[in-house]
């Protein structure tokens, strides 16, 4: 970013920036990890009565070809990709007064994922276009896959005290989907806002902003319109992020019954829009 840093306040060193890099990173390791104790409640539920529905089914040739054409049908969805969305070129900017601030590419970029089993979850982030995507995708022999991605900045307001507006109109195009045949499966996406507050020295203090709006079936938009607003001051320094993620989790294929699961997205990011009054 070019803004004046009389603006926007002066830019957090590498230091700083990694260990807010490692905070979301936890952040998300925890949510894994709790998601991962509902599935295993939920299918010791599921699978009581998912063993008698395949003991009456027993080798049933209908179920076989219908096994056949859940996972060629899976594997066909997870091999399509969407043409990435086109970015809006838009110019950094700013004005006094009550502080008006765009951001716009180079981002600062930031990925994660974590996978069970066989599943897979892989991202790109690319902070000069402006791009990101993620995907998470259980294959052949399932478990659970979750994948993030982000694009952001900063901001230090001028004002002792004040109220902080941002907004964001990232294109995207995404795709949930799952698959089952006498099984259970899920997937899910989420696309939002993340703004985390800093102390001066780097210290992170609290999420002011965390917004994840669910994404579900396929769809493509050229604007998904995001917007927060939190109680902001001068003592801290805000990372202000646009962040999409999906989660899948199914238990793969056999002869008779089986699931797959995919959660995918593309976004991409003209800008960040921030309002300090």
């Amino acid at each position: 970013m070019s803004l004046d840093e009389r603006l926007i306040g002066r830019k957090p060193d590498d230091d700083i920036l990694k260990k807010s890099r490692a905070h979301l990173d936890a952040v998300f390791k925890q949510r894994f990890e709790r998601w991962q104790a509902v599935v295993k409640e939920q299918r010791s539920v599921n699978d009581a009565s998912f063993h008698v529905l395949r003991g009456l089914a027993k080798e049933n040739p209908a179920l076989s070809a219908a096994v056949k054409d859940a996972r060629r049908l899976s594997t066909v969805h997870y091999k399509q990709r969407p043409h990435p969305p086109r970015r809006a070129k838009v110019r950094e900017r700013a004005r006094l007064g009550s502080l008006a601030v765009t951001l716009a590419p180079p981002f600062w970029p930031w990925q994660w994922d974590a996978e069970t089993g066989s599943a897979s979850g892989t991202e790109s982030v690319d902070g000069n276009a402006g791009t990101m995507s993620y995907d998470a995708w259980t294959g052949d022999n399932g478990k659970t896959a979750s994948s993030r991605v982000a694009l952001g900045g900063y901001f230090q307001p001028l004002a002792d005290n004040g109220i902080m507006d941002v907004v964001s109109n990232p294109a995207i195009s995404w795709d949930t989907e799952t698959w089952t045949v006498f099984d259970s499966a899920h997937a899910g996406g989420f696309v939002g806002l993340y703004v985390g507050e800093y102390t001066l020295q780097g210290e992170f203090v609290q999420a002011v902003i965390d917004q994840q709006i669910n994404i579900t079936s396929v769809g493509s938009t050229s604007g998904f319109t995001l917007f927060g607003s939190t109680p902001v001051d001068s003592d801290h320094f805000y990372e202000v992020w646009v962040w999409a993620g999906g989660d899948a989790e199914a238990d793969g294929w056999s002869a008779f019954w089986g699931s797959a699961a995919l959660s995918y997205g593309n976004l991409t990011v003209p800008s960040i829009s921030i309002y300090a009054y």
